[in-house]
């Protein structure tokens, strides 16, 4: 892959979050028109890719073990991401209720939302299905794992009922057909593809509406006392699990399309529900830290993409 290559997306993805942020400055951005955004991006685009990537999959051995793969490597790669956070949360003299704020800022990344479409526009459609796998072992880490952290007490199943999203369940369902030869017609397959290009657009918007939320106050908070709280996040979450991920794919023999898309998701920014987790689960001043840790990661994270691309093609 050439410099080009690398570059086209990357440029597509800034030039979009540049418009979110322009539109942000010259029209009057209300909470419930990006919930609208999200809620288009989530319940339509983000399925329609992943149904257009599983029908163009032949179903083998070879794809099974490819998904527990990719599957497993996500749970172990958000594990180490949480524990790291957890323990410098601590470190830093942090409380224990930020520390695991921290811990899930690290550790949980956005796969799916931005994630799944990156992933695609870069490899292929087929790269989508597997990358609605590793985001499928993302949620799950999140509603078991993050959701102890930050309600400690014992684990109810129901926690997992936050997994059955519009995206999950569509995986599940694409597969299964998929899986016994059932073929969707083609007047359904090119409406995937074509939701499924809106994917990509609507979330760099969204993330570009985003960055004017985050408040004068929220800065100064940061400033005063969670300076490290944030370093460390872009350091776990953007530098310190896709270097794991590089690691693991350079001594494994992993299938080449797997190692790149699980470098490239493992570099994926804070995933956007931190936000509405930590208003349900967290009291205090802390709990906006969810965002400025979202649009701080992303930021850096899209910034270094161009490397991520280059290391993802080289190493797998």
């Amino acid at each position: 892959m050439s410099i080009i290559n690398i570059m086209t997306p990357v440029f597509m993805m800034v030039a979009m979050v540049g418009v979110g942020l322009v539109t942000s400055k010259m029209i009057d951005v209300t909470p419930e028109t990006r919930r609208f955004i999200s809620f288009i991006a989530i319940n339509f685009a983000l399925p329609a890719v992943v149904a257009y990537s599983i029908f163009q999959l032949e179903f083998n051995s070879e794809t099974w073990i490819a998904f527990g793969t990719i599957y497993i490597c996500s749970l172990v790669l958000t594990f180490i991401g949480m524990l790291t956070g957890y323990t410098m949360g601590r470190a830093f003299g942090y409380k224990d209720i930020e520390a695991r704020q921290l811990a899930i800022v690290a550790g949980c990344g956005n796969t799916g939302f931005l994630g799944i479409p990156l992933v695609s526009i870069l490899f292929g459609s087929e790269a989508g299905s597997y990358a609605a796998v590793y985001d499928a072992g993302t949620m799950t880490s999140v509603f078991t794992i993050g959701i102890l952290l930050l309600k400690p007490g014992r684990f109810s199943f129901k926690q997992l009922s936050a997994i059955l999203n519009t995206p999950f369940i569509t995986l599940a369902a694409s597969v299964t057909l998929a899986a016994i030869g059932i073929v969707l017609p083609v007047m359904l397959l090119e409406t995937a593809d074509m939701l499924s290009g809106l994917a990509a657009p609507l979330a760099m918007i969204l993330i570009g509406l985003l960055i004017p939320t985050i408040t004068s106050s929220n800065w100064k908070m940061v400033k005063e006392g969670y300076k490290r709280f944030i370093g460390a996040a872009v350091v776990i979450k953007v530098l310190l699990v896709p270097g794991v991920a590089c690691l693991a794919v350079w001594l494994l023999p992993f299938p080449e399309l797997l190692g790149k898309i699980i470098i490239v998701q493992a570099s994926m920014p804070t995933f956007t529900l931190a936000t509405v987790l930590f208003e349900r689960y967290v009291r205090g001043a802390s709990r906006q830290l969810g965002i400025v840790a979202i649009i701080v990661t992303t930021i850096i994270s899209l910034l270094m993409l161009p490397l991520t691309i280059f290391i993802a093609q080289h190493i797998s």
